[in-house]
């Protein structure tokens, strides 16, 4: 009897290596098809400032300072002018509305990852000690794993300027004339600008179904003085994307409001434009994911 119960115990295994029907192989595919993958984190910070503010060129010091240590794999750092200082925009002011509501507002207002760490005003009055504060926090997200995968590429597409823009654009003109020596009326039609058309994708990289999601992204431009580090000039509106399952991938496209500088001119006078993506929950406001568009 007990030769025969090993002789069938022998059979089941003989005939579920031949059918391949191994019992531990459905665990294992699903927990690599679905487990997280190594994707590295980048931390977004959104600094709020106003010119005149007799604190802000401490906070931006600080993570202007940390933004060339980290890199902008690890730490991107945008600063979101208010309240009409001649550098704000309307979508900036709104975005910090929507941030703070009716909570007290001021400046600077730092949000780490969005309202994962909001950090307003300064901690202490010695450069090191806010230094280090910020830095703590950033390092905090940075050891926080990924749930998404986040991707996108920049294409330039030429647009033909209207003679009435290019006779509205007197810096323009004055370019022209010194590249042509002369200045030749209906030849300024000919000249481009380029207009930033950013592609990417959105893929959830977790274990879980992610909802509530939005991607966004930011213009900035670089200006010489501080708290003009990267100064932002457009966002774009949010892009909702539906319940993210596991291994869901979503696209999307923007094309930029802020144009790049026309062809014609030379490098010195093109300005400096800085691209952001993310991803954030719109009802947490909590930022996933940050990625940097060279």
């Amino acid at each position: 009897m007990k030769e025969k119960v090993f002789i069938f115990i022998l059979l089941i295994i003989f005939l579920l290596t031949l059918s391949g029907n191994n019992v531990l192989t459905p665990q294992v595919f699903a927990q690599n098809n679905h487990s997280p993958k190594d994707v590295p984190r980048t931390v977004l910070v959104e600094l709020f400032v106003q010119e005149g503010c007799l604190t802000c060129p401490t906070a931006e010091f600080c993570l202007e300072d940390l933004a060339w240590e980290y890199g902008t794999s690890k730490f991107i750092l945008v600063q979101e002018h208010l309240w009409g200082d001649g550098y704000d925009t309307l979508e900036t002011n709104a975005r910090y509305n929507w941030y703070v509501g009716d909570s007290e507002k001021g400046t600077p207002d730092v949000f780490i990852n969005g309202l994962t760490k909001r950090l307003q005003g300064l901690f202490c009055e010695c450069i090191e000690g806010n230094y280090e504060c910020y830095k703590d926090a950033i390092d905090k997200e940075l050891t926080r794993p990924s749930l998404l995968e986040l991707t996108a590429v920049k294409t330039l597409h030429s647009n033909p300027l209207s003679q009435e823009e290019k006779e509205e654009d007197e810096e323009f003109s004055k370019g022209v004339e010194e590249a042509k020596g002369e200045d030749k009326e209906g030849e300024l039609a000919e000249e481009k600008v380029l207009n930033i058309i950013i592609e990417g994708t959105v893929k959830n990289v977790s274990d879980t179904s992610l909802k509530d999601l939005a991607v966004c992204g930011m213009v900035g431009k670089e200006g010489e003085e501080s708290g003009l580090y990267n100064y932002i000039q457009d966002i774009f509106p949010f892009q909702n994307i539906p319940t993210l399952l596991p291994g869901a991938i979503f696209s999307f496209k923007y094309i930029s409001e802020i144009f790049l500088a026309p062809e014609s001119e030379s490098n010195e006078e093109k300005e400096t434009l800085h691209l952001v993506i993310f991803v954030q929950n719109t009802e947490t406001k909590e930022i996933l994911q940050a990625l940097y568009i060279e």
